[in-house]
């Protein structure tokens, strides 16, 4: 069983670096070119795998994209909540329009 989930993770990374190092530009890669990445990640499929993952993939310093900011619900902001306090009529002004 413990053969066949290292055969398992074994591929998943192998196909996981080679898709990631096609797709990565040339100003994306570390160290050495893309074919020779390419070449270690199937001749050494687990750790040429882990290999690329830790040493050959960089992110760019200006492709990263724009974070999104979580954008809040009327119920989680607090001065929303404030004028409804203020809009509901008072038990009081009720009282004084009879």
């Amino acid at each position: 069983m413990v053969r066949v989930l290292f055969v398992l993770a074994a591929i998943g990374i192998t196909i996981y670096a080679a898709i990631d190092c096609l797709r990565s530009s040339d100003d994306e890669i570390r160290t050495l070119p893309k074919p020779l990445w390419l070449l270690l990640i199937f001749a050494v499929p687990f750790f040429g795998g882990l290999i690329w993952i830790v040493f050959g993939h960089q992110a760019a310093p200006g492709n990263q994209p724009p974070r999104r900011l979580r954008s809040l619900g009327p119920d989680d902001d607090p001065d929303f909540l404030r004028t409804l306090e203020s809009r509901q009529p008072r038990p009081d002004d009720e009282d004084k329009k009879k």
